[in-house]
C-alpha cells in the first residue's frame, strides 16, 4: 500500500461481489476469521428488493481488516460503514472488536440493542434478527467521542477514554468474531458493505448515506465511467438517459444493459452526439451493468432501477 493513504481523506469500499477486495484498489483485501463462508446472492429487501451478491459467514467466524498492509489507515479519528444481518440476536453478538480478541470490550449488538460493552447500550432494540441494517461507528480523536448509529440515526455514545475503540499494537479490526474472554458471543449472517473512512463523518452526512443507502450499498456514488459518460437518473424508475461528452461527433456506439451476472437485457445503438432513452419500465428491481462501446473505448456504470 502507499502512504498517501493516510495524507488526505480517503474511503476504503468492500462490495463483496464474489471478492474480499478493496473495490478501488486502494487497500488490503480482507482476511477470513474461522472457517471460510461463501459468496451468495442475496435479495436486500430493505433497499428495494434489489438481488446483491453478499458474503455469508458462520457462527463465531468473521473478517480481518489489517491495517498494517494498510499503513496505518486507521487512526484515531475515523468511520466504519457496515451494512449487515444476523440470523439470531439472543445475548451479546460481536460487531467490532478493536483488541484482535484480547478483551471483551467492544461493539455489540445485545438482543437487538446496540451495545459497546462496558459503557453504554441503546434502550431501544434496533436491530432486527434476519433484517440488515444500515451501522456505523465514528471516533473522533480530539474529543475521543464514539458514537453507534442505526439507520441514520445517533443511538448510542460515550467518551473512549481508554482508547477501547483504538487499534492495539496488532492493529487488526475484526469483524463478527468473538474474543477469547468470553467466546462465542456471535452469531452468523451476512454483509453486503463496508466502508473504512479515516475521518469521522459527521451525523448530517450518516444520515444522508442511509437516505441514499441503495448508492451507498452497491457502489454507484463513485462512478466506474469516466466523465464523458454521463447516466441519469440513477437510481431510475421507466427511464434511462444516458448522454455523452467529449465524444468524437457522431461516433457510434453500443449500449448494452445487463445483470450482474451477465445477462443481456437490453441492446440498443446510438450516436455519440445524442442522448440515447432507455426504457426500462419492463424490467425488475435491481442492481445493473451498462455497457456503452465505441470502436476505441468501453465504458461501464452501475445502474439501480426502482419503480
Amino acid at each position: 500500500m502507499s502512504c498517501w493513504l493516510t495524507s488526505g481523506q480517503v474511503v476504503l469500499s468492500y462490495e463483496f461481489n464474489n471478492s474480499l477486495n478493496e473495490t478501488n484498489g486502494l487497500g488490503p483485501a480482507l482476511t477470513i476469521l474461522g472457517t471460510e463462508g461463501i459468496f451468495v446472492e442475496d435479495t436486500l429487501n430493505e433497499i428495494g428488493s434489489s438481488t446483491k451478491w453478499v458474503y455469508r459467514f458462520d457462527i463465531n467466524c468473521g473478517l480481518q481488516f489489517n491495517n498494517t498492509q494498510a499503513d496505518g489507515f486507521l487512526g484515531k479519528s475515523y468511520t466504519i460503514e457496515l451494512y449487515f444481518l444476523f440470523d439470531e440476536l439472543t445475548s451479546w453478538k460481536r460487531v467490532v472488536d478493536w483488541k484482535n480478541r484480547k478483551t471483551d470490550n467492544g461493539a455489540y449488538v445485545y438482543y437487538g440493542q446496540l451495545n459497546f460493552y462496558p459503557y453504554i447500550y441503546s434502550e431501544e432494540a434496533p436491530v432486527l434478527p434476519g433484517e440488515y441494517t444500515y451501522y456505523v461507528v465514528t471516533r473522533d480523536s480530539v474529543s475521543q467521542e464514539v458514537i453507534l448509529y442505526t439507520d441514520g440515526l445517533n443511538q448510542i455514545q460515550f467518551t473512549d477514554e481508554y482508547s477501547d475503540a483504538i487499534l492495539d499494537n496488532e492493529q487488526v479490526l475484526n469483524f463478527f468474531h468473538d474474543d477469547l474472554v468470553v467466546p462465542d458471543e456471535a452469531s452468523s449472517g451476512t454483509v453486503a458493505m463496508l466502508k473504512l473512512y479515516n475521518y469521522v463523518l459527521d451525523t448530517a452526512t450518516i444520515r444522508q448515506h442511509f437516505q441514499n443507502l441503495t448508492s451507498q450499498v452497491y457502489g454507484i456514488s463513485e462512478s466506474d465511467a469516466p466523465h464523458s459518460l454521463n447516466v441519469f437518473p440513477n437510481p431510475a424508475s421507466d427511464i434511462l438517459h444516458v448522454g455523452f461528452s467529449d465524444m468524437r461527433d457522431k461516433e457510434t456506439c453500443l449500449i448494452r444493459l445487463s445483470t450482474l451476472s451477465g445477462k443481456k437485457l437490453i441492446s440498443q445503438v446510438t450516436s455519440g452526439d445524442k442522448i440515447a432513452v432507455i426504457d426500462i419500465t419492463r424490467l425488475i428491481n435491481g442492481c445493473y451493468i451498462l455497457e456503452v462501446s465505441t470502436r476505441t473505448n468501453q465504458f461501464h456504470e452501475k445502474v439501480i432501477i426502482q419503480h
